[in-house]
């Protein structure tokens, strides 16, 4: 990894971990539910896979460029974090799993823009975190849709949306 490839994914993981825009999650974010078939390990180890999977090789669909799919943290049976950076925005996603049954379980996708300017400038999670009360939008919530589809999609689980 490269000095930039290092410096972005620094501030991206700070940004991810702050998140300045969680005022204006209505017009930024998308939440999707899921019916899940699998156990609610096996439903976090294969999301966590299919991180690695989707880096660099997952194309954003407005630019056509690849985005970058970050493990953030993952605790087994209960969720899975992640930031992708789409190439200059910072985005996160949190899948929550939740047991019901012995090969069921539910699943809570939630993808969400973390900042208003580009994580490139630098210090952009100070600046973001002092702007926190500009509303910005991600299309409407349609980049968090299309990363939440990817994710699933890629992990091959067998998941009806709820």
């Amino acid at each position: 990894m490269g000095l930039y490839d290092s410096y972005v994914t620094a501030q991206a993981t700070i940004q991810a971990a702050i998140e300045p825009s969680r005022l204006w999650r209505g017009s930024n974010s998308k939440r999707m539910r899921y019916q899940v078939q699998a156990g609610a390990e096996e439903v976090t180890r294969r999301i966590t896979e299919t991180v690695a999977v989707l880096d660099n090789s997952c194309e954003n669909p407005t630019s056509g460029n690849p985005m970058r799919f970050k493990l953030l943290s993952h605790k087994p049976g209960k969720y899975v974090s992640m930031f992708i950076l789409t190439p200059y925005w910072c985005d996160k996603a949190t899948f929550e799993v939740h047991p019901e049954g012995q090969n069921k379980c539910s699943m809570v996708a939630f993808a969400r823009s973390t900042g208003v300017l580009p994580i490139v400038l630098p210090f952009s999670f100070l600046i973001n975190t002092a702007l926190f009360f500009v509303p910005f939008t991600d299309a409407l919530g349609k980049m968090s849709k299309y990363v939440i589809k990817q994710v699933v999609q890629q992990s091959g689980l067998q998941a009806n949306v709820l």
